[in-house]
């Protein structure tokens, strides 16, 4: 007697704590069933009980679908070939723990996400991108289901990226956007237990912030660059306005005409940050005041610049060779410490704590939170700890 399947919506009649009940497939045999589990999940309003599938209110539901068909059809092949071989096929002979959900792998899906992801930020986008060939590496390039997803698969991948030498920090990069996707994953239906991440708790380890004190910034504006190509120059400018302004250089990078106000007082910047989409107000005429001059820092590099046409005011510069030319300027200012760009807002931050209060600070590196503000302030007074022990007292 051939093997009959059919689709079944929350069998048990009880919803999980998503309000959601699982999809199985029915196999019936001469009055015996067993049931298979699609590993699929969704709420009582987004099934439709008359044509036994999902309907359109959940997101994904062209595609969950499919992947339920896959898995009768995969079963109906199985038993063709047995028909064809002239094999007797029984429930029980049926294998049917292979036909789990594997229509879709778990690294497709991030792709799929990231791909229609218009939030993410390119770096962002890129660190997604990332852990997903980390996954691959991990696998040897074989599938990943959702049904490998458990606390051994999590264990197991961060022990692989230990393996590989990589810091805590990046591990711990690693294991937040697994576990985001998972998440994501979770809320879509696609995964129905409990987020294996969350209970694996990383370290984050604070790193020293390198930072250069007034006079080292003044060495390096004060460099001859005319034997050098121009583009140490424009480096040094991006930089130097960086230092001024406290600027990400997502931001500086990303500065155009139309952020430029020009008031009775100087010029002032307004526009809305690359990363955390807030909008920041900076007067740059009330910034590092230029000795016998009428104009601040940040201005003078901003005319030397400015070109209302141009769609940027700085010239498009790649972050690597950005960060290639400041160890060029480094050396050449004999600054000893690790410079790159980010250098220049962690100076602004120490320099300014030590100026005006903290919440002025706050707004002008655009910190949602004071307790980050403060880390400006405990690394200043680090800094002044270290220039009282090289005094000579005596």
């Amino acid at each position: 007697m051939n093997i009959k399947f059919a689709v079944v919506f929350n069998r048990k009649k009880k919803l999980n704590g998503k309000g959601q009940a699982p999809i199985e497939i029915q196999v019936y045999q001469d009055r015996k069933r067993k049931f298979i589990s699609t590993g699929i999940s969704v709420t009582p309003a987004q099934w439709d009980k008359k044509a036994k599938s999902i309907n359109d209110k959940h997101n994904d539901y062209e595609l969950l679908n499919i992947q339920i068909k896959a898995i009768i059809n995969k079963l109906e092949k199985q038993q063709t070939e047995h028909i064809l071989q002239d094999k007797p096929l029984s429930i029980g002979s049926l294998n049917i723990e292979k036909e789990k959900i594997k229509s879709l792998s778990f690294v497709e899906f991030i792709k799929k996400e990231l791909e229609n992801d218009q939030v993410l930020r390119v770096k962002t986008k890129a660190s997604h991108n990332n852990t997903v060939n980390k996954l691959v590496e991990f696998k040897k390039g074989k599938d990943i289901y959702f049904t490998d997803i458990d606390y051994s698969f999590v264990d197991d991948f961060l022990n692989f990226l230990r393996k590989e030498g990589l810091s805590q920090n990046t591990v711990h990069k690693q294991h937040k956007n697994l576990k985001k996707h998972i998440d994501t994953a979770i809320k879509k239906g696609y995964y129905t237990q409990g987020n294996p991440c969350k209970q694996i708790k990383l370290r984050w380890e604070e790193k020293k912030r390198e930072v250069l004190v007034l006079d080292e910034i003044n060495a390096i504006e004060a460099l001859d660059l005319s034997k050098y190509e121009p583009k140490l120059d424009e480096v040094r400018d991006l930089f130097l306005f960086s230092c001024y302004t406290g600027l990400r250089i997502s931001d500086a990078t990303h500065l155009k005409p139309e952020y430029f106000t020009k008031t009775q007082a100087g010029y002032e910047l307004e526009f809305v940050t690359q990363k955390v989409n807030k909008r920041a107000q900076i007067p740059l005429h009330s910034l590092f005041k230029a000795k016998g001059k009428k104009k601040s820092k940040p201005e003078i590099i901003l005319e030397k610049y400015y070109n209302a046409k141009k769609e940027f005011i700085f010239p498009k510069l790649p972050e690597p060779f950005i960060n290639r030319h400041l160890k060029v300027l480094a050396t050449l200012a004999g600054i000893s410490i690790k410079v790159t760009f980010h250098t220049a807002r962690h100076s602004f931050g120490t320099y300014m704590a030590n100026k005006i209060p903290l919440p002025v600070l706050m707004v002008l590196m655009q910190h949602s939170d004071i307790k980050t503000t403060m880390t400006y302030v405990n690394t200043s007074q680090e800094l002044v700890k270290q220039g009282l022990m090289k005094v000579a007292w005596d």
